[in-house]
């Protein structure tokens, strides 16, 4: 089965740098395949442990950087499992994509 985690970020800056901080804390992710079920929720999919903590000091830099205008999550890595919510039939296809579960 496929690793995966979950990342999500609130951005405090609201106006003028919340773009830049947001592309900021989206580049940390690129090479990795992702879907984003909420506005910045991330589930992405690793190839290894390794991988979340090459992600992670990514993110944490970029809030050390940014002390005041980031809140971020990481979750642990997990291997398959289920989400459960309400979103669009396609959204949860993308989800079954990166997490490897079964639906």
């Amino acid at each position: 089965m496929a690793l995966h985690i979950l990342i999500s970020w609130d951005i405090k800056e609201k106006e003028s740098r919340w773009s830049e901080l947001n592309g900021e804390l989206k580049a940390c992710l690129d090479g990795y395949s992702w879907v984003k079920p909420l506005a910045t929720t991330y589930i992405v999919k690793i190839p290894s442990l390794e991988h979340r903590q090459t992600i992670r000091q990514r993110l944490i830099d970029v809030c050390q950087a940014n002390p005041k205008d980031i809140n971020l999550l990481i979750s642990p890595a997990m291997e398959g499992g289920n989400y459960g919510g309400w979103l669009p039939k396609d959204v949860w296809e993308k989800i079954r994509a990166r997490t490897g579960s079964p639906k």
